[in-house]
């Protein structure tokens, strides 16, 4: 009578599995757009397929070292939305109009301490990379009034944390691997002032170039803005290709009284999205209003920015080449179609795409 309890519970549990997909023959019941369940046949590059997907996206996203999967496998196709990694008290800008960089911090950090955008703090700043030193001056504004050193006014505790200044010498001879922003932090200097004191209309600098590391008779006071206007030669070097298909349905430009600083391509849900040129990823995640975001650093002080992406194949640090697929076609962020918005920036700044595009 006991044996016949026991293989009772046994059939029914057995029965239990099969119902729930444990046997070889699953039952799919869900077609939810959050995961796809692996049926046979199935393999990582037909699913990816299916979603628009790279098969490292799902390797990715999944935690899978391998292409293998298994029937019945719950395969899901978006990723987990991470926890915010900076936990930081916003803040008033400061009076004397920037951020002293101090030691761990990083730009994504301060712009989150002042509630500004990376764009922001790219564009005021020129940057073309977004490594950034203790000590460092980030200006939060769009331009000081004054850069005299001595006129700034720094707030006590930031005085008391500031690194001993170097002897400070009254120019820099470039050598070899340095750039200006290196220099610039050197001497404590933010790359706006190295710019100024020496009438540079862009960070290019060569071996053997004597900078000033202090104002001049000739310096005005007031920042040289380098030339909004390139000649098609100076285009003619970066020779971009498009970044995917589609029509433009917005130009760059004034936009409902603001200003568009890129251009933004129409595209069905899922069209991949290419490097423009050979470069390294700079960064790649989450920004106010472009949803998911890859901004790529190329030579010749060039950016170029994607967004509103569906999902980003590529990570900060890799190296791209010219035409591989770092993206696909979205609806994230602040968009009312799945489209492209497309930046190129020199120094920071924001330029026409359609005047460096083929």
């Amino acid at each position: 009578m006991i044996h016949s309890k026991l293989l009772t519970k046994y059939i029914f549990i057995f029965c239990i599995l099969i119902v729930l997909g444990f046997s070889s023959n699953p039952i799919y019941i869900t077609k939810s757009d959050k995961y796809h369940i692996v049926k046979k046949g199935d393999t990582l590059y037909s699913i990816g397929k299916k979603y628009g997907l790279s098969v490292e996206a799902l390797k990715q996203i999944n935690n899978l070292t391998s292409n293998k999967i298994l029937v019945g496998q719950k395969i899901y196709i978006v990723a987990k939305k991470t926890s915010q990694q900076y936990y930081v008290t916003q803040r008033e800008i400061p009076q004397g109009g920037y951020h002293l960089v101090q030691k761990g911090e990083t730009l994504y950090r301060i712009s989150k301490m002042y509630d500004l955008s990376l764009f922001e703090l790219m564009e005021f700043n020129q940057l073309t990379s977004y490594t950034i030193k203790a000590g460092e001056k980030i200006w939060l504004k769009s331009m000081p009034i004054k850069t005299v050193i001595s006129k700034t006014i720094i707030k006590p505790e930031i005085i008391e944390k500031r690194p001993k200044p170097l002897a400070k010498p009254k120019y820099h001879i470039v050598k070899k691997g340095e750039n200006l922003y290196r220099i610039a932090s050197q001497y404590n200097l933010s790359i706006y002032e190295l710019k100024q004191y020496n009438n540079l209309t862009s960070n290019r600098i060569f071996i053997g170039q004597k900078l000033s590391l202090e104002s001049t008779k000739a310096y005005s006071g007031k920042y040289i803005k380098p030339k909004t206007e390139i000649t098609q030669k100076d285009v003619s070097k970066y020779n971009l290709i498009w970044p995917c298909k589609g029509n433009i349905t917005s130009p760059f430009g004034i936009r409902d009284g603001k200003p568009h600083k890129g251009i933004d391509i129409a595209s069905p849900l899922g069209t991949p999205i290419n490097a423009v040129l050979d470069g390294e990823v700079a960064y790649t995640g989450w920004q106010r209003g472009y949803g998911n975001v890859i901004i790529l650093k190329h030579d010749y002080d060039l950016m170029t920015v994607y967004a509103h992406n569906k999902e980003n194949s590529v990570e900060k640090g890799d190296k791209v080449k010219k035409g591989e697929k770092i993206a696909c076609i979205g609806l994230t962020g602040n968009t009312t179609g799945s489209h492209l918005h497309f930046e190129v920036r020199l120094d920071g700044r924001a330029m026409d795409p359609q005047k460096f595009l083929p």
